[in-house]
């Protein structure tokens, strides 16, 4: 079937191609030509609607301002629109029309698009909507489109991720988004299938009351995209070619390692074998020998010949900065290049661009090749087809993985191993004579040589993405509407991964090899009609509304297949597994029927009043429950309409709204079918399918004894009774504009209850049982947006600046608790996001307490550390023009929360980190290097704080602190501890000394652009348009240089955990960007 729909799409887009080819073949209509200008400024005004009233006949205004119109009959009128402007209305002629429009005073008739793709004047919303142009966006791009939206909406959080192909995590308000629509219609997307030159705008919709017409999905908000559409001009046509090339390079953080010690233990080394057949040669920290040129044996020292020993050879720090001799530069190139054409019948855009990144790691590399059409066709004046399709293509022969493990770069070159080795004299990475067998590093036992890891270790990426739509409009008057649309999103993808002989990451140390094959298949279809009425009524009413029903069928299916070791070193092929193979597989299929409403009521000029539904009927749900409703209501009153106001207030509306909607019986993410590797990062893929994880019962499979295959009841049951989570918002909003709306304030407050959620409530073990799933838990989250625009100068001597500052933030607090899950650590009213640890005891004024032996005595129960939310979020964006010159740039960032260090933590552990070699900490190493053969070797360092001279602590048996401070008399520290490896990795590596605060701030971009004017091109030149821009992207970072080994901007969303730690995963280092980009419009 969906084979066939596919072949359905490109056969009607075929066809409608011809048609728009047809069309301007044969449109015969009296010609209206016109240029509109800001009547304020004498400018010209680009993208300003010109259409013909009560019909679908229209076209917007080039960049010149002018406009060209096919009408009849002659006597038509014109209705003229565009953001911020009073609409006006002209009277169609044959002679040429100066259209002069006017700021909009005292009545802002701006149009934002909504759910459904339904366009509505902001003034009427009950609800915070936020829209960003995509011209924005395209110049200091970034891999992923969606990266380009961070600090550019108030309330939404783009933890950009700098690993290629990770899909940035979005969230707003606290949750993450999962659903984007495109043109209307929800797509499903990991965000890497959109082409940025390919979006006109896109609008955020916050409030529950915005997406409740979406149903669940779209529960935690939704990011609708508006992509380009083919503008009639003079030419009738335009091509626009948009050339992009950015060049990354230079660190903003990086670990900061030493280069004083090399590899081992105790300050003890020698290389016998690399897996233990040395001193400390295998498995290894970085707390071996000072490098002072003794004579140590280490990896590439020669072997006597007689002897069969490996000689020593002088011990020097060869490799100092290894990871940045390793990484390359960067780069990022795209290229578009779209042909549109449009008349007052029909339109067309074609669009096709390459990407191409080079990753930091050598040998890794990403290419995208997108390509989109979209096209309409007026059959009549009442009557119109239209359809889009778009094609991405991603291939990356290889990708890295910055996991915590031996398959990371990072962590081979920056946390586990030193600089007794130089990085670059290691690019010939197999041992001679064991080519494709062993590679050769300075140790076998857990680390890898990174050339070997950055060309032979591959792991592939292969997906193809296709969505498109095709729809169908009758609007037989002025007031009613109906549509027919259809829309396929699906997707192909393998990834593969080829481990070659020698490399031995977790799980897998027989250095024997595997091949790995992950397949998946999505396949999304919406059939939707609906009908739109908008009307008066009697005693000053207008009503506007929609209603419309939806057929969803949806299908997913996967398989992972891989090796048991291989046979053939080199040969990647099931065939060449030592044992039988491995393979997974997991399918679903998944129906919803769908019906929902939307009705406006408005009161004159007094009161704006607008209801949503949607009902909700899924096939994979118990039938007794396979019903849902989403409501929401919400009202907007502009009380600068009606009542007289201050003359330094141009606009002031108040805003509010309420809505339900119950969790999802959907999961929007999924990962593989069987996840049997035990290393690396499971790749997750967008889903939007039907969620089993409520099944009762879910069946196992696994080898459960004697390696033979059986099926096993799970440990948890699910209870009968139990029900969707339910989300309820309230929301309320003032939007003012001062100074003729040259100053504007939108302020948002919240209120979102979540629950109760389901949980899993343990159970005595004599009913055979571990637990049972049932709802519990409910949350609260409170929040506030702030955004502020402004134009304090506006072409005063050709200068203009605007400005745009967002402000956010939010609390998730416990609103109910049942006493059976309420403990210590969290009670009703406590925030979601407390963080707790193991802490060290401490005196009452807070010195650390040591046991005899001068180690720090822990509590035996985790403590309250801090939050893992941040406090707030901000951003600022400014944008200076200048006759034919623009700059534009925006700092934000965040304030507040706390998140560990992960790569401070181990590499203090370790002994890499720069820390373990200063101070007192690095006095004691050096001691204990020179002396440690001393006999009684007696270390000399000596941990801060007391010991207990008098008395034995007593504990709280629920919070673990002590209780008994009157019974205890302390003293200074005076053990001396022996090992100081021991004591530093113990102490120096917890949360209290290796977290930090999620506070920073960036330079996020800078975009310095010119304009070539008008009067070099000439009046009748083909080039009408060329923009050339200077670009750069996170150009400074501000954070605290203790901890400036990491980018906290990558782990500033929430769900930034590794497993079921408190701490994130490695990242790869964040990079300047450097670049230009070229536009030129013919």
């Amino acid at each position: 079937m969906k084979h066939q729909l596919i072949r359905y799409f490109k056969a009607l887009l075929l066809s409608l191609t011809t048609l728009v080819m047809c069309a301007h073949l044969s449109a015969q209509s009296v010609s209206v030509k016109g240029k509109v200008t800001d009547a304020a400024t004498k400018r010209p005004v680009e993208g300003v609607s010109v259409t013909v009233k009560h019909t679908n006949i229209g076209t917007t205004t080039n960049a010149n301002g002018e406009f060209e119109l096919h009408v009849a009959p002659a006597n038509s009128q014109l209705l003229i629109n565009y953001v911020g402007y009073a609409q006006k209305q002209v009277n169609a002629t044959s002679q040429f029309l100066d259209i002069l429009i006017d700021p909009s005073s005292k009545q802002l008739d701006e149009v934002v698009v909504t759910a459904l793709g339904v366009k509505k004047e902001t003034k009427k919303l009950g609800y915070a909507v936020q829209e960003v142009k995509g011209a924005d966006l395209v110049k200091a791009r970034e891999p992923n489109p969606v990266n380009g939206l961070v600090g550019k909406v108030a309330g939404l959080d783009v933890a950009i991720s700098r690993e290629m192909l990770a899909a940035p995590a979005v969230s707003l308000r606290g949750y993450n988004i999962s659903l984007y629509v495109v043109d209307g219609i929800p797509i499903t997307s990991d965000t890497w299938n959109l082409s940025p030159d390919d979006i006109e705008s896109y609008t955020v919709l916050k409030g529950l009351a915005a997406t409740a017409i979406y149903g669940s999905r779209a529960q935690d908000g939704a990011i609708l995209i508006t992509t380009k559409k083919a503008k009639k001009n003079d030419k009738g046509y335009t091509i626009e070619f948009n050339s992009s090339t950015q060049l990354d390079k230079g660190f903003i953080a990086v670990p900061k390692t030493q280069a004083l010690y090399g590899g081992g233990d105790y300050s003890q080394y020698a290389f016998g074998d690399g897996k233990g057949g040395g001193i400390n040669d295998g498995d290894y920290d970085v707390w071996g020998p000072k490098f002072e040129g003794q004579l140590v044996p280490q990896y590439d020292s020669p072997i006597d010949p007689v002897t069969g020993v490996r000689k020593g050879t002088p011990y020097i720090a060869r490799g100092v900065d290894n990871l940045k001799k390793f990484i390359q530069a960067g780069l990022l190139t795209t290229n578009n290049l779209s042909f549109s054409s449009a008349n007052d019948r029909s339109n067309i855009r074609m669009s096709l661009s390459h990407t191409y990144q080079q990753g930091i790691v050598p040998n890794t590399k990403l290419n995208t090749v997108n390509f989109n059409i979209n096209t309409g066709y007026n059959l009549s004046d009442k009557l119109k087809i239209e359809g889009s399709l778009n094609y991405n293509r991603q291939f990356s022969p290889n990708f890295p993985d910055v996991v915590y493990g031996p398959n990371s770069v990072i962590y081979n070159l920056t946390i586990w191993t030193g600089a007794d080795y130089d990085v670059n004299q290691l690019r010939n990475y197999w041992q001679p004579g064991k080519e494709g067998v062993q590679s050769i590093f300075a140790e076998y036992q857990r680390y890898h040589n990174p050339w070997f890891m950055s060309y032979e270790w591959l792991r592939g990426h292969y997906k193809t993405d296709v969505y498109g739509t095709a729809a169908l409009t009758y609007k037989p008057n002025s007031h009613i509407e109906a549509i027919l649309r259809t829309n396929v999103s699906t997707f192909d993808i393998m990834r593969n991964e080829k481990l070659p002989y020698s490399a031995h990451p977790y799980g897998r140390e027989l250095n024997r090899g595997d091949y790995s094959e992950d397949r998946r298949s999505m396949f999304d279809n919406n059939v939707e009609g609906l009908v739109k009425y908008t009307g008066k009524i009697r005693g000053g009413f207008t009503i506007d509304g929609l209603g419309g029903v939806n057929a969803r069928n949806f299908s997913y299916n996967s398989s992972f297949v891989k090796t048991d070791y291989l046979n053939v070193p080199g040969l990647y092929s099931f065939a060449n597994t030592l044992n039988p193979l491995k393979a997974y597989n997991f399918n679903s299929k998944m129906l919803v029927l769908s019906a929902y409403y939307s009705l406006s009521v408005d009161y004159k000029k007094y009161l704006s009043v607008t209801t949503t539904g949607r009902v909700d009927k899924n096939s994979t749900l118990r039938l007794n429950n396979n019903t849902y409703f989403y409501p929401s209501v919400s009202v907007a009153s502009v009380i600068s309409d009606y009542i007289d106001l201050p003359r330094v207030i141009s606009f002031l509306k108040i805003r509010g709204s309420y809505a339900t909607a119950k969790a999802p019986s959907t999961s929007p993410y999924l990962g593989p079918a069987g996840y049997p590797l035990g290393y690396g990062t499971p790749y997750t893929t967008v889903y939007g399918g039907p969620s089993y994880s409520l099944s009762d019962p879910a069946y196992g499979i696994g080898t459960v004894y004697n390696n033979q295959t059986g099926a096993y009841a799970p440990g948890n049951k699910v209870d009968p009774n139990i029900k969707s989570s339910v989300s309820t918002s309230a929301e309320y909003g003032l939007d003012i504009k001062f100074l003729k709306n040259r100053l504007g304030l939108s302020a948002t407050y919240y209120d979102n209850i979540k629950g109760p959620g389901i949980v899993t409530s343990a159970l005595s073990e004599t009913s055979g049982l571990t637990g049972i799933i049932t709802n519990a838990i409910k949350t609260e989250i409170k929040g506030a947006e702030l955004s502020l625009t402004g134009s304090p100068i506006q072409n005063r001597k050709g200068l203009s600046w605007d400005v745009l500052l967002n402000w956010s933030t939010f609390r998730e607090t416990y609103k109910e608790l049942p006493a059976n899950l309420s403990n210590y650590q969290f009670q009703q009213g406590d925030r979601v996001d407390k963080l707790y640890a193991s802490v060290t005891a401490k005196t009452p004024d807070g010195q650390v307490i040591n046991d005899a032996s001068g180690y720090p005595v822990y509590l035996p129960k985790a403590q309250y550390v801090g939050n893992g939310d941040v406090d707030w979020s901000w951003a600022v964006y400014n944008k200076f023009t200048y006759k034919t010159f623009s700059l534009a740039f925006q700092f934000d960032g965040k304030v507040g929360g706390k998140v560990q260090d992960r790569v401070l933590r181990k590499g203090i552990e370790g002994g890499s980190n720069i820390e373990t070699v200063q101070g007192a900490v690095g006095a004691a190493r050096e001691y204990e290097f020179h002396h440690y053969t001393d006999p009684g070797f007696k270390g000399t360092y000596v941990g801060e704080g007391v010991q207990i001279i008098s008395g034995t602590p007593k504990y709280d048996p629920v919070t673990g602190v002590i209780t008994n401070y009157k019974d205890l008399q302390f003293a200074p520290n005076k053990s001396v501890v022996n090992y100081i490896q021991d004591y530093v990795s113990s102490y120096f590596n917890d949360f209290e000394h290796t977290s930090v605060a999620k506070t920073y701030a960036k330079l996020r971009e800078v975009v310095l652009t010119y304009s070539l004017p008008q009067r070099f091109l000439g009046k009748k030149s083909f080039i009408t348009k060329i923009d050339v821009s200077l670009v750069g992207r996170n150009l400074l970072y501000f954070f605290p240089s203790r901890f400036k080994d990491m980018d906290v901007d990558q782990y500033s969303g929430r769900n930034i955990y590794s497993g079921n730690s408190r701490e994130p995963n490695l990242q790869t280092p964040t990079t300047r960007s450097y670049g230009f980009n070229l536009n030129i419009v013919f």
